[in-house]
């Protein structure tokens, strides 16, 4: 009995030092980066945004646990193209119809693939995250996984602070720092947020038509091309050994020689573009021809699982 006193006692002192280490750590890091961040232009005032910022545990463990890291495609396609949000989208799509003409004449991005990344990104505005945006990029940029780059981004952040490009200094974020319905990261809000209806501040929270041109404007400028869709799913019963073809970019006439075709069986399009086969799982059903369109899905968000359901879900509101 005295033994396990012993043995609490002592690991009550280690959890505790390693929290008060890690505190004062962090308290030191941030006076450095304060420091920073003064010598760069930003004013003491903005920098009041940092205060009672502190180390959070559960945004390094989110940051440990995403996702595509643990799930199939199949479950992770089921989850965030979900019956809900099929059905949800096809009411969103009709309901902004107007307006997603509009966004898709200007910046020549078609409407179906803004409420499919909405739908994703946010469910539809319903999910933009509760997190205190300058305190979890701190506690991110503190950490040693991807130091440099939250670094940046909490530069960014407390830049649009400096300039004065939102309606309040109180911003919510995920875990990871995106914010808005549309999810952009700090730097994202900088280069391609836009103040669609021209009332001086960018409104990625609550205002759609601000909401939809920016989404629209990162992929025009990252290379979308409206001509074109992102890819489509293949299938071929004498396509033999899929994964020695993983990531080879071939011409379409190529792949159909080789034995791909579309999942219907009809044979694939006769058009003079380039494709990329995605192998997705070691089962070799889950086969994607991909397009240019799509390498302008993974500059939004590096995930292949990501990018395809989008493609997906876009699909899905076509006119048939």
């Amino acid at each position: 009995m005295k033994n396990k006193s012993i043995i609490l006692i002592t690991s009550f002192f280690i959890i505790f030092s390693n929290y008060s280490f890690a505190h004062d750590n962090f308290e030191k890091w941030l006076n450095e980066f304060k420091a920073e961040a003064i010598s760069k232009g930003i004013s003491e005032k903005t920098l009041e945004v940092l205060n009672n910022a502190k180390p959070s545990e559960k945004t390094i463990k989110l940051d440990r646990n995403q996702p595509e890291f643990k799930l199939t495609f199949q479950k992770y396609k089921s989850k965030v193209v979900s019956d809900y949000r099929l059905k949800k989208a096809k009411i969103e799509y009709k309901k902004n119809k107007p307006l997603l003409d509009k966004i898709e004449k200007k910046y020549g991005v078609n409407g179906r693939l803004l409420i499919s990344l909405w739908a994703i990104e946010s469910n539809f505005g319903n999910n933009m995250g509760k997190f205190n945006l300058f305190h979890t990029l701190a506690s991110l940029a503190h950490d040693g996984r991807r130091s440099k780059f939250f670094r940046k981004e909490l530069f960014n952040a407390l830049m649009i602070i400096e300039k004065n490009m939102v309606n309040n200094t109180n911003l919510k974020s995920g875990w990871a720092g995106a914010m808005g319905q549309c999810q952009f990261m700090p730097s994202s809000f900088l280069k391609y947020g836009v103040d669609e209806n021209k009332d001086g501040k960018i409104d990625i929270w609550s205002d759609k038509e601000d909401i939809f041109a920016s989404m629209a404007n990162y992929l025009s400028k990252n290379g979308w091309n409206d001509r074109y869709i992102w890819g489509r799913a293949v299938s071929g019963k004498n396509f033999n050994e899929p994964i020695k073809y993983n990531k080879k970019v071939k011409h379409l006439s190529e792949w159909s020689e080789l034995g791909l075709h579309q999942t219907n069986g009809k044979i694939l399009p006769k058009v003079d573009i380039k494709a990329k086969l995605l192998v997705i799982d070691k089962s070799n059903k889950n086969l994607f021809l991909v397009y240019d369109n799509f390498e302008t899905l993974l500059k939004w968000n590096r995930s292949n699982y990501f990018a395809l359901s989008v493609g997906i879900l876009s699909d899905t509101l076509i006119n048939k």
